[in-house]
């Protein structure tokens, strides 16, 4: 199982893997070795860390290097990869920073679009969760906000997250995948999306359905700096599992 800190260094290995000398530049770095000598030290690792790390994306991200193509990745390479194949560079790189700094906000760039593939007027937020969570990779939520501007659900932010956590229950570490074979995992909304439209991966966490159920039907209060839902009765489920918050 990797730790927090490994997982951070695995995003920074697959974003330099990706985007290479374009990520060096963004973190404002002025050559590759600089970049990964720093960075390792900053994870207590030796300086090849995070250049072997990078290596082992590179069959996947159709990096230029040649050489590593041949190698087979292994099942926490690929994972990681699906999780993160979706963000663009400016998107990863804003995950990055705030990796590093470890104090800023991650925020997902907001889309408008025309076109959704559905509407959703006066839905509970049950209900609109249900939808998020539904089967359809495709489907769209678009809020109309004072009839001028659309703020538009995007499922591949919540894919991402899952594949970030390798679907495990941020609270309880539950994964259903490891015993079971099919992922279960669901993505929740800590402010309500039906009242915010807010989908940036700041307000979403990936949860096990019996938690998801309890959230709902307790409505315990979630405390940014604790990293934990506290609830009326004086219970509190701190996050067992969390990079992005």
């Amino acid at each position: 199982m990797l730790t927090d800190n490994n997982r951070k260094a695995t995003i920074l290995a697959y974003y330099f893997s990706k985007f290479d000398r374009d990520a060096m530049k963004a973190l404002g770095y002025s050559t590759l070795a600089e970049a990964f000598g720093d960075l390792s030290l900053k994870f207590g690792k030796d300086n090849n860390y995070l250049k072997l790390r990078r290596d082992e994306f590179d069959p996947l991200t159709g990096s230029h290097r040649v050489g590593f193509n041949k190698r087979m990745p292994n099942a926490v390479v690929e994972t990681f990869h699906n999780g993160l194949k979706h963000y663009t560079f400016e998107e990863l790189t804003k995950i990055v920073q705030s990796i590093l700094a470890d104090n800023e906000v991650i925020t997902i760039e907001e889309h408008e679009r025309q076109q959704a593939r559905k509407i959703i007027y006066g839905c509970t937020e049950d209900e609109l969760e249900a939808i998020i969570n539904g089967k359809d990779s495709t489907a769209h939520i678009i809020k109309t906000i004072k009839e001028s501007k659309n703020r538009v659900f995007d499922p591949k932010i919540q894919q991402s997250l899952k594949g970030l956590y390798e679907f495990r229950c941020q609270i309880c570490g539950a994964r259903a995948v490891e015993m079971y074979g099919v992922d279960v995992s669901e993505a929740h909304h800590i402010q309500p999306f039906s009242l915010t439209a807010n989908n940036d991966a700041k307000n979403v966490m990936i949860v096990c359905p019996d938690h998801h159920r309890i959230i709902h039907k307790a409505k315990p209060v979630f405390n940014y700096d604790q990293k934990a839902f506290l609830y009326d009765n004086g219970r509190e489920d701190r996050l067992m599992y969390n990079i992005h918050l």
